[in-house]
C-alpha cells in the first residue's frame, strides 16, 4: 500500500487526509505486529508455555492486522478512482471527483443511472415512462430479487415498528446492509453488497431526504423499499395499508395521507409528479374516502377495492408491476407497423380492426397505421392471449364496427395510459387480476396534450 501511495507523482490525485491517517494507521500496526512477533520468536526457548503465549499474541495481532486492512477497504466505500466518499458531519454520504475537483450527493453510479434514462423521455404516455424508469432503477438496486418476506424479516430485526420514528443513516446502513446480506447469499453473482447499500442508500436519500438532514421516517423507508421489491401488487397494498392503520384495523383521512404522501414522491423524485395528480395528495385522500361512502375510516378491503381502480397517485405501481410482466412476453402476432413478428413485450390490440396489432415500441412512440385514428379503443396485453381473450376481443371488434367515428370521438375513457384524465378513481375498465401477473388492460386513448 505504501508502494502504491508513492507512485502518486503531483499530477494523480492527491491522498486526501484521512486517507494518508488510516495509511500511517496501518504502518503502526504493522510495526506494533512485527515487534511482537520478534519478541515471541526471541522468548520462544524458554518455555513451552511461553511459546503457547507467543503463538497465541501473533495470531491475536495478525486478527487485529486483517480487521485494520478490512476497516481501510471498507472506508473507501463502493467508488474508484477519480472519487472517493466523504462524509458530511451528520453522517450523510457524498462524493468527491479529484478529477473535476467537484463533489455531488449521488453516487458516480447513480449519476450514470439517471443519465440512462433519459433515453426513456421518448415514451409519450407518462405512467409507462415513469414505470419503465422505476423498473430500471429497481434492477440497479436489486430490489427486483427481494422477496416481501426477507423486506418484513429485516424490518422485524431492527425493529422498525414505530413508523413516525426517525432513522439516522447509521440506522438506514444498518438495516440495508442486513438485507443486502440476505440477497448475497442467493444470488451472490449479481449483488455486490456494499455498493447495492450505497446505492439504496442514495435513493432514499434522494426521495425522502432532499436537504440532506441525514433522517428519514420509518414509514418512508418502508414505502420505498416494499413498493420496488419483488411481491404480488395487492400484498404490498396490503403491507402499506397496514402501516397507517390503528390498532383495530382501520384508517383515517390523515393516515391515508401520510401513506400516499410518502408514495407519491417515488415518481417526484423522477420529476414525473405532475402527471400523477402533482404533490398534493388531498384530491387522491377525497377520492379514497368518497369512494368508501365518506365514512370517517377506512378498512382495508374499502382501500384495496380503490386501489384496484388503479387512482391516477398510485398508477405507476401497477404500471410498473405490468412493465416487469411484459419484459419476457412474446406474442405470436405481427405489428402493423414496423412488422416486428414476434411482438415482444407489450401487445396492443384494436378493438375497431381485425387483425391490427401494435407493438410497445410503435404504441409508446404515438405511431399509427393507415386507418387506424388514437381515438379508437384498443386492448393491453403483458402476457401472451389464451383463447378466450381472442374470442372475447373478436366479438368486441364485432360490436365496434357498427361504431361511428363520432361515437369514439365522444366516448374517450382515458388520457395517456392509464392515467385517469376525468375523475380520479373513477373505473378504469380493466379486466383481470391487478397482480404482478396482471394481463391486460382496456384503453381509449385521446390526443389531448396535456398528459403527455
Amino acid at each position: 500500500m505504501n508502494h502504491l501511495a508513492s507512485t502518486f507523482d503531483p499530477s494523480d490525485i492527491q491522498l486526501s487526509p484521512s486517507n494518508l491517517e488510516r495509511i500511517e494507521d496501518l504502518n503502526t500496526r504493522w510495526r506494533l505486529l512485527q515487534v511482537t512477533v520478534d519478541t515471541g520468536k526471541s522468548n520462544s526457548g524458554s518455555n513451552g508455555l511461553d511459546e503457547v503465549d507467543s503463538k497465541i499474541s501473533v495470531k491475536e495481532h495478525l486478527k487485529q492486522l486483517t480487521d485494520a486492512h478490512t476497516d481501510f477497504c471498507l472506508s473507501q466505500g463502493s467508488v474508484e478512482r477519480p472519487f472517493e466518499q466523504g462524509i458530511s458531519p451528520n453522517n450523510v454520504p457524498y462524493y468527491i471527483n479529484h478529477q473535476t475537483q467537484t463533489t455531488c450527493w449521488d453516487h458516480p453510479k447513480m449519476t450514470e443511472l439517471y443519465q440512462s434514462l433519459a433515453d426513456l423521455n421518448n415514451v409519450r404516455f407518462s405512467a409507462y415512462r415513469t414505470a419503465m424508469k422505476l423498473r430500471r432503477l429497481q434492477k440497479a438496486l436489486c430490489l427486483d430479487l427481494l422477496s416481501m418476506q426477507t423486506a418484513c424479516e429485516v424490518f422485524e430485526q431492527h425493529t422498525l415498528k414505530q413508523n413516525e420514528q426517525l432513522l439516522d443513516i447509521s440506522q438506514l446502513v444498518a438495516c440495508l446492509t442486513s438485507l443486502y446480506q440476505r440477497l448475497e447469499q442467493s444470488h451472490s453473482h449479481l449483488v455486490n453488497v456494499q455498493l447495492s447499500v450505497d446505492m439504496c442508500l442514495n435513493w432514499l436519500l434522494n426521495v425522502y431526504d432532499t436537504g440532506r438532514t441525514g433522517k428519514i421516517r420509518t414509514l418512508s423507508f418502508k414505502t420505498g423499499i416494499i413498493s420496488l421489491c419483488k411481491a404480488h401488487l395487492e400484498d404490498k397494498y396490503r403491507f402499506l395499508f397496514r402501516q397507517v392503520a390503528s390498532a383495530t384495523g382501520f384508517c383515517d383521512q390523515r393516515r391515508l395521507g401520510l401513506l400516499l404522501h410518502d408514495s407519491i414522491q417515488i415518481p417526484r423524485q423522477l420529476g414525473e409528479v405532475a402527471s400523477f395528480g402533482g404533490s398534493n395528495i388531498e384530491p387522491s385522500v377525497r377520492s379514497c374516502f368518497q369512494f368508501a361512502n365518506n365514512k370517517p375510516e377506512l378498512e382495508a378491503a374499502m382501500f384495496l377495492d380503490w386501489m384496484r381502480l388503479e387512482p391516477q397517485s398510485m398508477v405507476w405501481l401497477p404500471v410498473l408491476h405490468r412493465v416487469a410482466a411484459a419484459e419476457t412476453a412474446k406474442h405470436q402476432a405481427k405489428c402493423n407497423i414496423c412488422k416486428e413478428c414476434p411482438i415482444i413485450g407489450f401487445r396492443y390490440r384494436s378493438l375497431k380492426h381485425f387483425n391490427y396489432d401494435i407493438c410497445q415500441s410503435c404504441f409508446f412512440s404515438g405511431r399509427v397505421a393507415k386507418g387506424h385514428k388514437m381515438q379508437y379503443p384498443m386492448v393491453e396485453y403483458c402476457t401472451p392471449t389464451t383463447s378466450g381473450e381472442d374470442v372475447r376481443d373478436f366479438a368486441k371488434v364485432l360490436k365496434n364496427k357498427f361504431r361511428t367515428k363520432r361515437y369514439f370521438a365522444k366516448h374517450p375513457r382515458m388520457g395517456y395510459l392509464p392515467v385517469q384524465t376525468i375523475l380520479e378513481g373513477d373505473n378504469m375498465e380493466t379486466w383481470g387480476s391487478h397482480t404482478n401477473t396482471h394481463t391486460h388492460t382496456h384503453i381509449h386513448t385521446n390526443t389531448d396534450k396535456r398528459h403527455k
